[in-house]
């Protein structure tokens, strides 16, 4: 069962809302369900927890649920008794229940309270997370109850309950609750299975046999998304609702890649959502949330292949306001990496942390950086060659594009072509090459005609040589390799973006029965183990975060392109 509130959350695009379940604080062995609002960033440990949810039988007991999760609702089975939940218009929460109740304890922070509005209702405040909540209650009881000490409220709970059943609500809010009256439970939940249905009749189709997994990944592309808002400049994807509670700056171009299909505003959306931060020397933010603009570290500049990509199957993608907002953004993060991050236009740019490759701890970081990798040459000669199209009318730009871009490969074949393979190297000891045997290396199969076919030809006999493919699909460390892990993070497990990257590689150097059969595994991994974070590239268990967005992205966009095959 894919669908599985211990792993994916409960929760609705646009919206910050969520619920979910996670490990008690002081009782790490225990999880509960928790009320949440996905605001502020993943930094904060209490991830947006507000408040502790505990269901009652008819008797007033605490009981145990079991749940039943779809898109438009969450049902608790307490026995013979059940409540149910809807995520309305706006931040509100619905609840319906018979035959039980339901409490929700307040687990905040040093200023937390409850206290009567001038309107005779009780709102509570989580003084951390700047979130206020207003209950209501339509029919049946609801008790709000919270200990005054000092400056704050201790013990502070509401519980929806009734002896021949309940409906309610809860409204959240920064500063003033919503004026317009709340719709029934009813009716609400009737316009959230309406929305959903709409956006998954848009999804393309997947394979067969793959019902669910595909309704999963139409599911969280779909709820994942936050309003704009703060620093928040356009709706975004966030990567989960679990832990990951941001957009990154190479993780929306997957994101943009997995909608683009069937919501192409959406698909911009998350590239402008980075790009609206963009520095003036081009520099992208490594994430942006509502509250956050980190630029601790950046992200790999993969956006001008992915915009590539989109143009290519949706014409009509680049309206020419997208196309000239585009073109000045990719230009302007080409001239930072070539500005910036090299020290002369006759050397390769450099990544100068794990974090900024987007492979974290991989094994071509081991020694430190800053690093000289394959793959970034690569994203750089695929955005100068995405300008040269798009800029195809302006003929003295494009001829500038296309020559930066063969400089750059000239580069990347002289000092990281060994021979055998493309070998990252350390900025200061550029003799050398990195230990380890990660799947960077193949990034370069992605330049397609580019690449000669002599080195396309060794490249492809190593990645089948080398035990990369596993039985669920590429491992990012080669499982031969001293530095492989099961639950690695980047060394070793499988990971949907650079399944994806492989799979574009592969293609584009004419090997279309390897890419077909990486699709297949990819497909297949994520019908055994969800949408996971990533996967031990051995058992194919789901590992981390079970609910991540490019995760879903790459699953609809393999399952499509073998459906596509199939007809």
């Amino acid at each position: 069962m894919l669908f599985d509130i211990e792993h994916v959350p409960f929760s609705r695009r646009g919206r910050f809302l969520t619920l979910s379940m996670m490990r008690v604080p002081g009782r790490e062995s225990e999880r509960a369900l928790y009320l949440r609002h996905v605001s502020g960033g993943d930094e904060r440990p209490s991830l947006g927890r507000l408040c502790r949810v505990e269901f009652l039988d008819r008797t007033g007991e605490i009981a145990e649920a079991r749940f039943e999760l779809s898109p438009d609702q969450l049902v608790a089975r307490i026995g013979e008794g059940c409540v149910r939940f809807v995520i309305g218009e706006g931040e509100r929460l619905h609840l319906k229940g018979e035959r039980g109740g339901v409490r929700f304890h307040l687990e905040g922070s040093r200023y937390d309270y409850v206290y009567r509005t001038p309107a005779g209702e009780d709102c509570l405040v989580a003084a951390a997370e700047n979130v206020k909540f207003i209950p209501r209650v339509v029919s049946g009881d609801l008790a709000v109850s919270g200990e005054w000490q000092r400056d704050r409220s201790t013990e502070v709970s509401f519980v929806f309950s009734g002896e021949d059943g309940f409906e309610g609500n809860v409204d959240f809010f920064r500063a003033l609750p919503p004026l317009e009256k709340a719709s029934g439970f009813d009716e609400a939940h009737a316009g959230v299975a309406a929305e959903f249905s709409a956006w998954y009749r848009s999804v393309p189709a997947g394979v067969a046999g793959g019902e669910e997994a595909h309704r999963l990944a139409a599911y969280l592309l779909w709820a994942n998304a936050v309003p704009a808002g703060g620093a928040l400049t356009r709706p975004a994807i966030y990567m989960s609702k679990n832990h990951m509670i941001n957009i990154w700056s190479w993780d929306n171009a997957f994101s943009a890649l997995g909608v683009a299909a069937f919501d192409e505003k959406l698909a911009f959306d998350q590239f402008a959502a980075i790009f609206d931060h963009q520095h003036p020397s081009g520099l992208l933010p490594d994430y942006v949330n509502d509250r956050d603009v980190l630029f601790a570290f950046t992200k790999p500049p993969v956006h001008g292949w992915a915009v590539s990509l989109i143009a290519a199957a949706q014409p009509d993608f680049l309206t020419p306001e997208r196309k000239a907002y585009l073109c000045t953004a990719i230009g302007r993060q080409i001239a930072y990496w070539l500005t910036c991050a090299r020290a002369g236009e006759h050397e390769l740019p450099s990544y100068f942390h794990g974090n900024d490759s987007g492979w974290d701890n991989a094994s071509f970081f081991a020694k430190g950086g800053p690093v000289l990798s394959p793959d970034l040459p690569v994203f750089l000669i695929l955005a100068c060659d995405a300008l040269a199209t798009l800029l195809a009318d302006k003929a003295s730009r494009a001829a500038v594009w296309s020559e930066t871009a063969d400089r750059l490969q000239a580069l990347l074949i002289d000092r990281l072509w060994t021979g055998e393979t493309f070998g990252a190297r350390l900025a200061s000891d550029p003799d050398r090459v990195v230990d380890g045997e990660s799947l960077i290396q193949f990034m370069p199969l992605l330049l397609g005609k580019r690449l000669p076919a002599a080195i396309s030809k060794t490249l492809v006999a190593r990645l089948k040589a080398g035990g990369f493919i596993t039985e669920w699909g590429p491992a990012t460390e080669s499982p031969q390799s001293r530095f492989y892990e099961d639950d690695g993070y980047w060394r070793g497990p499988i990971w949907a973006p650079t399944t994806y990257l492989l799979w574009d590689g592969l293609r584009r150097q004419g090997e279309g029965a390897l890419a077909r059969e990486i699709a297949q595994k990819f497909c297949a991994l994520a019908n055994k183990s969800g949408m996971a974070e990533n996967f031990d590239a051995r058992s194919g268990r789901g590992l981390h975060d079970r609910a991540f967005a490019w995760t879903s992205a790459v699953y609809l966009l393999l399952a499509q392109s073998l459906c596509d095959e199939n007809r």
